[in-house]
């Protein structure tokens, strides 16, 4: 088992193909990570406004990890086995980034009003958040940003804008314990990052942050000999196809696409034609909104086992 922890290798803020890999490991191999929250750690109670323009991008990542035996066109998976609170507290607030999330218009801006950017300091124990002191909330831990590198002509994505094929910021509260990720591979040894941990998150995830907290990610990583166009989420229960809006491609189109790719999963995996997949999907098929940027497309193994 092999540990990588942000406060050796640094923190990262881009899937970048000039990035050095912060280690090698071997398929089958079981990785534990340490990750910082996704305001950097600098965010505090006390210290938002003092250190709030010390954050430089949101959402820090660790990595890239290169995966001996991955070359492009196969498919990496990623089992996560676990996902911990480091310190037993996440953090929430309406940030300048919220204001942009809610609304491409500069409204706030033209009405002179800004968000009340105070943070919530959430307690998190005994598999529950303590968001108030009358609220609590499961905890339902996730990652909301990983993926593989990019296309080399891609060259450098950021970990908040832009998800896509390679994954990325995609804010998808099925990325979680006990969950398998299948992503395409675009380079040599995959060269995996993965960061942005939150303790729950809410479909759409509206406010544009999460319970966001530090981590302790445990996963092991594989090599499937099959190429795929999209990541894929697969649980216990259900099969998940995912897509991404981009500049040609709207949130409708993303749906579309994501439903249209998990036929296609249907039909190598169960024998189903796809054809006969998007009819059954038409009926049971379940749709998920990360990010307002990422949509996922569902099915219960019920209907296909």
């Amino acid at each position: 088992m092999k540990r990588i922890s942000f406060r050796d290798v640094g923190l990262i803020y881009t899937f970048d193909s000039r990035n050095d890999p912060v280690a090698h490991v071997a398929a089958g191999d079981t990785v534990v990570l340490d990750v910082e929250d996704a305001f950097s750690g600098k965010i505090t109670a006390k210290a938002l406004a003092e250190h709030a323009e010390d954050v430089p991008f949101g959402n820090p990542i660790v990595g890239p990890i290169f995966v001996e035996g991955a070359d492009v066109g196969n498919t990496l998976s990623v089992f996560i086995k676990d996902i911990r609170p480091a310190t037993g507290r996440g953090i929430t607030y309406l940030s300048q980034f919220t204001a942009n999330y809610l609304t491409s218009v500069p409204i706030f801006e033209f009405m002179k009003v800004e968000l009340p950017a105070h943070p919530r300091i959430c307690k998190i124990e005994n598999e529950l958040i303590y968001f108030s002191d009358k609220i609590t909330i499961p905890y339902r831990p996730m990652i909301g940003t990983i993926g593989v590198t990019p296309l080399p002509e891609a060259e450098s994505i950021s970990s908040v804008l832009l998800p896509g094929r390679h994954g990325g910021n995609m804010d998808i509260p099925d990325i979680s314990r006990q969950s398998t990720v299948f992503f395409p591979i675009f380079q040599k040894g995959a060269l995996l990052y993965m960061g942005d941990a939150h303790a729950a998150q809410g479909d759409g995830e509206i406010s544009g942050e999460a319970i966001e907290m530090p981590a302790e990610i445990t996963v092991e990583l594989n090599v499937i000999k099959e190429k795929i166009n999209w990541p894929r989420i697969e649980t216990d229960e259900e099969l998940m196809s995912v897509a991404t809006t981009s500049a040609a491609r709207g949130l409708e189109d993303a749906i579309r696409t994501s439903f249209m790719d998990l036929s296609m999963w249907m039909e190598r995996k169960y024998d189903i034609n796809r054809f006969d997949a998007l009819v059954l999907l038409s009926q049971v098929g379940k749709i998920r909104i990360g990010n307002l940027w990422t949509a996922v497309a569902k099915i219960e193994k019920k209907y296909l086992e």
